[in-house]
């Protein structure tokens, strides 16, 4: 049984709550949350979970064998370095740090500590995501050329991170996750409309070492909600929507035409598609599935899908296309090389 304590109990941290509370090799000891409205909310629901408004005494708290952190990104380098260092297994939100210096900290802390450092990026683990992951490696589309990526939406109205650091972190441990290696370029472009100090809308463009590329939009400044992203390939096309309730994903197959090919005066030349088909995708709840990875590392020692490695190159992403959005998008191609040393690959 693995005793786990919740570190921040607003937004999303409920939903951690529920999913660790319903699992049979967890227990729940512990929530904590700066807000004492916050934990009423939960020990409503959860009475035999202990709330506490100091998050370091749950850190010290001998008794639990890993923390759960869900607050504001600032934050989690502090936290999950304590926890760390206190013998603990962290499962850190997204993005595990705000820079590359301190995830690589957190890294280097949870090897020394042999603990497990996990981050929480849900969508890995999504049933649309893991089919694309097989669709891919069984070539079943051919070789993929390309990935775009829309994520928009109203944002936040109290936002601690500009919209690149809160909506690209999916999309983009999602294009690491199938392309296999970090990109050799990261060119952004970003900007404010209503006055905001922060970035609302960004353009990303990753480009990596074998030619192949990736774009992702996000953005804050929509009424509508986008989860869109399609995988060009040379046998097809693969589109993940995960705003549609059922057939998530779809495949494409190649374009019918014939303007090339015809000879003959009479032959009508036209061009049109190929036909879809949507994939059969196992159903389960993508939050339940990194709960449970997580859980497994720590009894087993196993690489979790999104562990503290994978999650840094995310960091290492954002973090340099921030560089380019301070620098207004400019950028010598060289001079926006991610550098990734052996010791990560």
């Amino acid at each position: 049984m693995i005793r786990v304590g919740i570190i921040g109990c607003g937004y999303w941290g409920p939903n951690l709550v529920r999913t660790l509370a319903e699992m049979e090799c967890v227990r729940l000891t512990h929530v904590c949350d700066v807000r004492s409205d916050r934990l009423e909310f939960i020990s409503n629901r959860y009475p035999d979970v202990v709330g506490s408004l100091d998050a370091t005494t749950l850190i010290a708290d001998q008794n639990i064998d890993a923390i759960v952190i869900a607050t504001p990104p600032h934050t989690h380098h502090m936290l999950t370095l304590a926890a760390l260092k206190a013998g603990k297994h962290v499962m850190v939100e997204k993005p595990l740090a705000t820079c590359v210096q301190e995830g690589e900290e957190l890294i280097e802390t949870a090897a020394k500590m042999v603990r497990v450092l996990a981050v929480g990026h849900v969508f890995l683990y999504a049933p649309a995501v893991a089919r694309m992951r097989s669709l891919l490696s069984e070539q079943r589309v051919g070789e993929l050329y390309y990935i775009s990526a829309v994520r928009t939406n109203v944002g936040p109205p109290a936002a601690h991170v500009d919209a690149l650091w809160d909506l690209a972190p999916h999309d983009v441990s999602i294009i690491l996750d199938i392309m296999k290696q970090p990109p050799a370029e990261v060119f952004a472009q970003g900007g404010s409309f209503t006055k905001s100090n922060l970035v609302e809308t960004a353009f990303l463009v990753l480009r990596f070492g074998d030619g192949r590329l990736a774009h992702v939009h996000v953005g804050w400044l929509t009424p509508n909600k986008v989860r869109l992203m399609r995988l060009v390939c040379s046998h097809g096309e693969v589109v993940y929507d995960d705003m549609q309730p059922v057939q998530k994903l779809q495949v494409h197959n190649p374009a019918i035409d014939n303007r090339m090919l015809s000879n003959g005066a009479s032959a009508q030349l036209n061009y049109g598609s190929g036909g879809t088909w949507s994939p059969a995708l196992e159903r389960y709840e993508p939050l339940r599935a990194e709960c449970e990875d997580f859980i497994a590392s720590i009894k087993s020692g196993k690489r979790a899908l999104s562990d503290g490695q994978s999650g840094l190159e995310v960091v290492r992403v954002l973090e340099t296309a921030s560089q380019r959005l301070r620098n207004r998008g400019h950028s010598v191609m060289r001079s926006s090389q991610v550098t990734v040393s052996a010791a990560t690959l």
